[in-house]
C-alpha cells in the first residue's frame, strides 16, 4: 500500500507538469490552428471584370487593412455588403463572390484580416481581429449609412460577422456555414482543454442575443469542417423574422454557388 502512495504521488506531479505543458503549447500555437492565411505582395493586381478600387485602412499604428471595393452596374446601390471570408484565402479569389452581390444591386467590400492578402500588422487576439474590421465598417458607415450595409460571414467569418453586428445597427446580418463559437470548435476537438486558453472566442452564441437587425444563416448539411448538429443550436437563439436554411447535400466549400444559396440571397437582397 505505501508503495502504491510512493508510486500515486510520484506519478501525479508528473501528469500535472504533462497537463500544463499541453495547454501551454496550445496557447502558443493556436493561430497557426485557426489561421490559414494567404499572403501577397502588395504589388499585386486584380483582374476583375466589375467596376472596383483597392481601399487601405489604418484602424490602428502599423496596421494596415487591405480591401477590394467593387461597384455595382444598377443606376443606384441599395447599399453595401460587407463581406468577411474564412480562415483560408483572401480577397483576390473567385469572382462569382462578388457578383453574387453586385448582380443583385449592392457594392460590395472585401477586407482581408491584418495577415491576410495585402493586410499587414501583427495579429494577438480577438480584439485585433474584429477591432478591425469594426473601423472598416464604421468608415464604411459614413459613405453608406449603418442601416444599408449588410454583414455577411463565412465559416470564421460568420463569427466576426456576428460581433460586429451586435456592436452597430446593420441592415441585417448573413452566415454561411457558422460555428456555435470558437470554444464550441474546441471543445469538439480538445474538450480537456480549459476555455480561457482561447484567444479568439468569437461566441456567436451570445451575440445573437444582442443583435436586434434580421439574422439568416445558411447552414452545409454535409459540413466536413463545421458540423452542421453542432452549429444548429445558434437557431435557438433566432427571433422573429430571423431564418435558416440548411442546404442538403453541400459541403463547407463553394456554398455561395449552390442555387439555393443564391435564390435565397436574391430574396433577402431584393
Amino acid at each position: 500500500m505505501n508503495r502504491f502512495k510512493k508510486l500515486f504521488f510520484a506519478f501525479v506531479p508528473l501528469l500535472i507538469g504533462l497537463y500544463l505543458a499541453i495547454c501551454g503549447y496550445f496557447f502558443f500555437i493556436q493561430e497557426s490552428i485557426i489561421f490559414n492565411p494567404r499572403i501577397l505582395d502588395e504589388s499585386t493586381t486584380y483582374d476583375y471584370d466589375f467596376k472596383f478600387k483597392e481601399r487601405w485602412f489604418e484602424p490602428e499604428p502599423g496596421v494596415r487593412i487591405h480591401a477590394v471595393h467593387a461597384f455595382t452596374k444598377a443606376d443606384s446601390a441599395k447599399g453595401l455588403v460587407i463581406y468577411l471570408h474564412g480562415n483560408r484565402g483572401a480577397n483576390r479569389t473567385n469572382s462569382d463572390k462578388y457578383t453574387l452581390f453586385l448582380d443583385n444591386g449592392y457594392d460590395m467590400i472585401y477586407p482581408d484580416y491584418r495577415i491576410y492578402g495585402k493586410s499587414r500588422g501583427d495579429l494577438e487576439n480577438e480584439k485585433d481581429l474584429v477591432g478591425d474590421i469594426k473601423y472598416v465598417f464604421e468608415e464604411m458607415a459614413k459613405e453608406y449609412g449603418e442601416g444599408n450595409i449588410v454583414l455577411v460571414g463565412y465559416s470564421l467569418g460568420s463569427g466576426v460577422a456576428a460581433q460586429v453586428a451586435k456592436a452597430y445597427n446593420p441592415k441585417m446580418l448573413i452566415m454561411w456555414t457558422p460555428f456555435y463559437s470558437l470554444v464550441d470548435v474546441k471543445d469538439s476537438q480538445f474538450p480537456f482543454l480549459p476555455d480561457f486558453l482561447m484567444q479568439y472566442q468569437l461566441r456567436t452564441d451570445e451575440a445573437l442575443h444582442q443583435i436586434e437587425e434580421p439574422v439568416h444563416i445558411f447552414y452545409a448539411g454535409a459540413d466536413e469542417v463545421l458540423p452542421v448538429e453542432r452549429s444548429l443550436k445558434l437557431t435557438d437563439y433566432l427571433k422573429e423574422g430571423d431564418s435558416f436554411k440548411v442546404i442538403k447535400g453541400q459541403r463547407h466549400g463553394w456554398i455561395y454557388r449552390h442555387p439555393e444559396l443564391e435564390e435565397g440571397l436574391r430574396k433577402l437582397l431584393e
